[in-house]
């Protein structure tokens, strides 16, 4: 009789405890994420964890294997712009997320108690500080770069020589949307590269490294201009490029374009790596900030175009460049320094 009622008690017992739901949390962060630390400083995952019928697994994102089930809740519940720390929910069927730490900090506990199988807003993500206008000042602040005017300058003074103004500002403008489409191809290259890997907050740190290692280049340039190595087209390649300037037909100006924005990329490519980095993942949004950006970018060199086809002369536009490339290197290093502490998670 005592083994009969024990046994009674026993099913009684696990039938309370099997009505309990089981949330299984998976947690995904990085080691030099900031915001990952003050989640982890918070202790909200410890306080979480050892409440009844709760699982909670973290997964570094740099290990491929947990990278990949990172992407795939990305696309599960159709979140644009990943960033981390990332979170899951999930009871049976039903499953939510909270990305950044103010969510994670916030609402977990909440979250977990009174759990509804729902999407929840993004709120601070990694990427939070880029907006129209950070895109708009880098794009204005890299189009305006002696490296961008110098091939433009060169090849409508060779044309001038040669022929026509219609025909030189007819050369600028194919020189010029060349210029455009190859960065734009560019551009969309990169950030499909970059969605798959800048979640990895070590590569980020890598590009953000790069970055102010760029700045400081710039602003030794505005401080000792011509001492040392400068960020600049390679003097080897300008033989080659004024062999196809001098030629000015149409296939000559795309070879031109192609190779130009190929060359310079050391040059005015440190502000655009910045850009793509942080509007990766981004949709439909990051898509019309790349379009918006590369737009910006070939602005001065249509003006340039235009100018020299009115009225103004290339000797007087180079003597304006030369004059002010130092203040050019300046704006194009403030930048620089502001998305690569951006990218470090400093600011």
């Amino acid at each position: 009789m005592r083994k009969f009622v024990f046994l009674l008690g026993m099913l009684f017992f696990f039938g309370l405890t099997s009505g309990i739901p089981v949330t299984e949390i998976s947690y995904f962060y990085s080691v030099t994420c900031s915001h990952c630390e003050a989640v982890a400083e918070d202790g909200i995952l410890e306080r979480v964890s050892v409440m009844e019928g709760v699982v909670l697994e973290k997964y570094e994102t740099t290990s491929p294997v947990y990278r990949e089930r990172y992407l795939e809740y990305l696309e599960r519940f159709d979140v644009e712009r990943g960033g981390i720390p990332f979170l899951v929910v999930e009871q049976g069927d039903e499953a939510a997320y909270l990305m950044g730490d103010s969510p994670i900090i916030n609402d977990l506990e909440d979250l977990v108690l009174n759990f509804e199988g729902m999407d929840f807003d993004d709120g601070d993500l990694d990427n939070e500080g880029l907006t129209l206008t950070i895109v708009i000042v880098a794009a204005f602040i890299d189009s305006v770069n002696p490296c961008a005017f110098g091939v433009l300058l060169f090849l409508m003074a060779v044309l001038l020589k040669i022929g026509s103004a219609k025909r030189a500002f007819r050369s600028g403008m194919i020189y010029v949307a060349v210029i455009f489409f190859v960065y734009l191809a560019a551009g969309f290259g990169i950030m499909r590269f970059a969605g798959d890997f800048l979640i990895l907050d070590n590569v980020k740190i890598f590009v953000g490294t790069i970055l102010l290692i760029g700045a400081g280049l710039e602003l030794k340039d505005f401080f000792f201009e011509g001492k040392g190595f400068s960020l600049a087209i390679p003097k080897s390649t300008k033989p080659m490029l004024e062999k196809y300037a001098r030629r000015g037909t149409f296939v000559s100006l795309v070879i031109l374009g192609a190779l130009v924005a190929l060359v310079e990329l050391p040059c005015t490519g440190g502000i655009y790596l910045a850009i793509l980095s942080l509007i990766a993942d981004s949709g439909a949004k990051g898509v019309f900030y790349l379009v918006l950006y590369n737009m910006i970018f070939v602005l001065p060199l249509i003006f340039i175009s235009m100018g020299v086809y009115t009225s103004a002369r290339v000797e007087g536009v180079n003597d304006w460049v030369q004059r002010n490339k130092r203040f050019m290197r300046l704006g194009a290093g403030i930048v620089m320094i502001g998305l690569g502490l951006n990218l470090l998670g400093v600011i």
